[in-house]
């Protein structure tokens, strides 16, 4: 002010520019001069004291005018500041607001994104063990389904051998049917024999007489007739034991022949049931095979599995840190927030300060302090708007950050519900083709069962097949034992009539010497001797036939025990099936387990899935609330942004007009 007075003194002191009428100052001091020098000086001197005094009033109304004018402006600028300020504060609880929704949201999401991973994880090891139990059922199926077949060739092996075995009882059956026919020969030969003994010994009984007759002279007849007489006993004797060891053979051949047929039958009836066997067998096979294709798939399955679940997982940890960062951001906001409330209501108390400097500038007498008081409280005011405008950038970058995760969240959990539904195609896949896999190694067990048991029973009709034939093979002996006997009998036999021959000459050579008394007995020795040539004949046959029959005793001994040497075998590779089916049937219960395991999982992934996929859905609406929340939040903060700068621009008018006022 004191500045300002002095220019004007200047000015005073100093014509006034223009002017163009009057004579100078020097020419009027001396007119005055030479009037009253002393009078005129004076008054002239008060003159300039008054213009002094009223240009100094002047200044210092248009000072005052000026003074009022920008203290005017300052409270109208404040007033404006204080309504910024009340909107920015507004918008700032508004913003407030809206980060604890948004870190609400992050909550619920980084909630729902740990619950998810649960889930996951419970996937996982359920593919996982999935993917290991059916690894391991493929193993077995893959074990199983050649000893399937092998066990079937072997199988039709087997019937092979029991159908050979069945046709050689029934070869043999023939064979022994030709011993009885044979048998039947002899004991035909033998009745001839035992006729020829009679007639032997009716003979004998004519010689005895013819020696009575020759009293004297048939001494010697009575010796021979005596000797042929029992020589014709023996013979006869002997012919009946034939007869009864013929009988005997024929009883055993009749029981030899249904021992034998009875074993065919058997066979053939084996044969029979193991075609079954095979046919089930068979079948299994076939089964296996579809059984192999569907663990093939549900381990390709839990494979695929294990992989998405990695996938999902990494997705969801993806999403996790997405919503921890959201959760930062939103802190780091509301910190910004709380700090731009603290600016806000220091900004406030600073805003109504200045509209009483203001107002009291309006009146007041010492300009000086007051703008100087007002530049201060400007300068107060502006480090609060920077101290603001620092927490709104800090917000704008959060911000930044916060659409940035809420746009990566989504992206996340589109990509996590596509995994979802791709998990659960396979979960579904698993779970169908376990389901009807677990039916079909369940049938296929009860086949199983049915076709083992059916081996037990072949084993044990080849096994009393085996027994028959050695029974029978034992009875066939007793047949050799007893031919052998007929053969003694016949020696015996073929002896008698070598001797009741060598009688019969002898008694020619008597019949000779008594001449015409011994010709009666010459009659009788011939015919005795014809008839001892006749048995002689008949023995030689018996044994012709004996030895036929040792023959084929022999060689039905031979295939009858082969057979049962062949029904032995048969019953060991029955029993290497049997041993295959037990090794089959412990792998249709480890694939059963596991397909089972792999269906109990399929369904506790389909339940986890489910929990996954409603932290899916949740994630996803909170992505979006939190994408809108974020971009309204964003405007607010544009507009807040926009708010202080217009806020910095007014403190900045304010501290322009406090500066102006201080060089008045």
């Amino acid at each position: 002010m004191q500045k300002e007075d002095i220019s004007v003194e200047k000015k005073l002191a100093r014509p006034a520019a223009g002017s163009v009428s009057g004579p100078s100052s020097t020419q009027l001091n001396h007119k005055l001069g030479r009037q009253d020098q002393g009078g005129a000086a004076e008054e002239i001197a008060q003159k300039r004291d008054l213009a002094k005094r009223k240009a100094m009033e002047k200044v210092r109304a248009r000072t005052l005018a000026k003074q009022q004018q920008l203290a005017e402006r300052i409270a109208t600028a404040t007033e404006q500041l204080a309504s910024g300020i009340e909107q920015a504060s507004n918008a700032a609880v508004e913003l407030g607001s809206t980060m604890a929704q948004i870190a609400t949201g992050a909550d619920e999401a980084a909630s729902a994104a740990e619950q998810q991973r649960a889930a996951i994880n419970q996937i996982d090891k359920a593919s996982v063990i999935a993917s290991s139990r059916a690894k391991e059922s493929l193993e077995k199926v893959n074990i199983a389904q050649p000893l399937v077949l092998s066990t079937a060739a072997d199988i039709e092996q087997l019937i092979d051998g029991i159908k050979e075995s069945a046709d050689t009882n029934i070869e043999s059956t023939k064979l022994v049917n030709d011993l009885e026919k044979q048998s039947a020969e002899i004991g035909n030969i033998v009745d001839a024999v035992v006729r020829i003994a009679d007639q032997t010994n009716l003979l004998a009984l004519n010689a005895a007489i013819e020696a009575a007759r020759a009293g004297e002279h048939g001494r010697g007849f009575a010796v021979v007739a005596d000797e042929v007489r029992n020589l014709a006993e023996i013979s006869e004797k002997s012919a009946r034991d034939i007869r009864n060891l013929v009988s005997n053979i024929q009883e055993n051949v009749k029981i030899v022949v249904k021992d034998v047929e009875e074993a065919g039958v058997a066979a053939n009836a084996e044969v029979e049931n193991s075609k079954k066997i095979t046919e089930d067998l068979n079948k299994i096979s076939k089964e296996m095979v579809a059984v192999q294709s569907a663990v093939t798939e549900v381990a390709q399955s839990a494979v695929d599995a294990t992989q998405g679940a990695a996938e999902f997982l990494s997705v969801a940890e993806q999403v996790a840190a997405a919503a921890e960062e959201q959760s930062n951001a939103a802190e780091e906001v509301n910190q910004a927030v709380s700090e731009q409330n603290k600016a806000f209501s220091e900004m406030g108390s600073a805003a109504n300060e200045l509209a009483q400097l203001a107002e009291t500038l309006k009146v007041s007498t010492d300009a000086q302090k007051s703008s100087e008081e007002l530049a201060s409280a400007a300068e107060e005011l502006s480090a609060n708007v920077e101290e603001a405008n620092s927490a709104s950038r800090q917000i704008m970058t959060a911000m930044g950050q916060l659409s940035q995760g809420a746009k990566a969240q989504g992206e996340m959990t589109q990509k996590g519900a596509a995994l979802s539904e791709r998990l659960v195609a396979a979960a579904n896949q698993m779970r169908s083709l376990s389901s009807v896999s677990e039916e079909k190694v369940t049938e296929l067990r009860t086949l199983l069962d049915t076709n083992k048991k059916g081996v037990d029973g072949l084993i044990i009709g080849i096994t009393n097949a085996s027994d028959a034939s050695i029974v029978s093979a034992r009875n066939i002996k007793i047949l050799e034992e007893t031919t052998r006997k007929i053969d003694k009998i016949v020696d015996a036999i073929v002896n008698v009539t070598i001797q009741t021959n060598m009688l019969a000459v002898n008694g020619s050579i008597e019949a000779a010497r008594a001449g015409e008394y011994g010709r009666g007995f010459s009659v009788v020795a011939g015919d005795i001797r014809t008839l001892a040539n006749e048995s002689a004949e008949n023995a030689d046959k018996i044994k012709d036939l004996v030895r036929n029959i040792q023959s084929q005793i022999q060689k039905v001994t031979e295939d009858i025990e082969l057979s049962a040497k062949k029904a032995v075998q048969e019953v060991e590779k029955a029993k290497k099936s049997t041993h295959n089916l037990n090794e089959i049937e412990d792998a249709m219960l480890v694939i059963l387990k596991g397909v089972k395991e792999v269906l109990k999982g399929a369904e506790e992934s389909l339940i986890a899935l489910e929990q996954a996929r409603k932290g899916v859905d949740q994630i996803a609406a909170a992505a979006q609330e939190a994408e809108k929340a974020a971009a309204e939040a964003n405007i607010a903060a544009q507009e807040q942004a926009k708010g202080m700068q217009e806020l910095a621009e007014a403190i900045e008018e304010i501290s322009g007009l406090a500066d102006e006022l201080q060089t008045m």
